[in-house]
């Protein structure tokens, strides 16, 4: 990377001369993508990368994740005002990833979608079903009858209403090669899922593909009185996760013992079923719960968290809202600092495709 003070942001016949010494250097010591990149005094940024025989191609995007995002494009505006038609204009630049279509995703992915993303990437193996209607948006009783995938129920609505939006739906698990190759070439992820071994593999991805991630969960722990359960508090939870910082696993959002716990109830589950019930009721076991309207809490706080972060509306530094917390019982919303958690080494940030994909045997 280098500057060009004057502002003139097109490669020099001096660059041109530069790349064709230096590049094959970096490739005799590297043997990878390399390329060159010009930076200008208001933020614009035009660069190309190489092959091995000094072929180049020009960049059409960059993404610069800290505690705010930033998409820059040769098309782009320095200065976009939120929640104006400007902002509809410049996310048709973004390529965003949902893992999860179910209560709070079918939102999110509603949200996304009516705020002009250009490319969204859905994923769910589930089907929609009777007891999913109280809280999927846009989900029929012949959807149901039907058993149609969630996925494709939502790109089929989203279709009708937006003509200029690329949409792909893998009906499959985040934890499938197809599906993580699909979300690495995203900018953004939202994590709407409701297992914690998706959530490891959507923290994975973060870290080896530099994105971030924004992950949502809801819970309703009960307690019990005279054989009777009673709700001790209903909670949403946000958080944000860049890929150089604390991880969900940093967070205790995920561990080893609720990983293994998930896999004992998928390959011993009568052995689990001695364990608490997990769900959106902590030790109450509801087929059909009625939480549309946390659903959308926790839904509207995240896109809301993800324009501030990419538009800049907010008044107080980003860093001071790494999690947020809300608790409709004691009536209190809670924010952490990134500072709040203690990050540990995080060795994969930015290996991007490797032998083992995500460093793990079964992919």
């Amino acid at each position: 990377m280098h500057s060009h003070p004057s502002g003139f942001n097109q490669f020099s016949t001096a660059d041109d001369e530069s790349d064709q010494r230096v590049i094959p250097c970096i490739f005799a010591a590297y043997n990878q993508l390399h390329g060159s990149i010009i930076v200008t005094p208001d933020g614009k940024l035009t660069g190309r990368f190489y092959d091995k025989n000094l072929s180049h191609q020009y960049i059409d995007k960059f993404l610069i994740v800290g505690q705010d995002i930033a998409l820059i494009t040769p098309q782009s505006s320095s200065k976009v005002m939120p929640f104006s038609a400007d902002m509809t204009e410049s996310l048709k630049d973004f390529k965003v990833g949902v893992i999860g279509a179910s209560g709070t995703g079918s939102i999110v992915i509603e949200n996304l979608a009516r705020l002009g993303v250009g490319h969204l990437v859905l994923i769910d193996d589930d089907v929609i079903e009777y007891k999913n209607l109280n809280r999927i948006l846009n989900s029929t009783i012949q959807d149901a009858e039907n058993q149609k995938s969630k996925v494709k129920v939502l790109a089929d609505v989203i279709n009708q209403y937006r003509s200029d939006v690329v949409l792909t739906a893998l009906d499959s698990k985040i934890g499938t090669q197809q599906a993580i190759l699909e979300v690495a070439t995203c900018d953004v992820l939202f994590s709407c899922v409701d297992t914690v071994s998706a959530r490891m593999y959507v923290d994975l991805v973060g870290e080896y593909f530099l994105l971030p991630v924004f992950d949502i969960g809801v819970t309703i722990p009960t307690g019990s009185k005279d054989g009777k359960p009673f709700i001790t508090e209903v909670c949403a939870r946000l958080d944000y996760i860049q890929p150089h910082r604390s991880s969900l696993k940093d967070r205790k959002v995920y561990t080893p013992d609720s990983l293994r716990a998930e896999y004992l109830k998928e390959t011993s589950p009568d052995i689990y079923e001695k364990q608490l019930k997990e769900g959106y009721f902590k030790g109450v076991h509801e087929e059909a719960p009625s939480v549309i309207s946390l659903n959308m809490l926790a839904a509207s706080f995240c896109i809301n968290e993800f324009i501030a972060r990419t538009f800049l509306f907010r008044q107080e530094n980003s860093s001071n809202y790494a999690r947020t917390v809300i608790c409709l019982g004691a009536n209190e919303t809670e924010y952490l600092r990134e500072d709040n958690f203690t990050s540990t080494s995080r060795v994969n940030v930015g290996k991007g495709i490797t032998t083992l994909l995500l460093g793990m045997p079964n992919l």
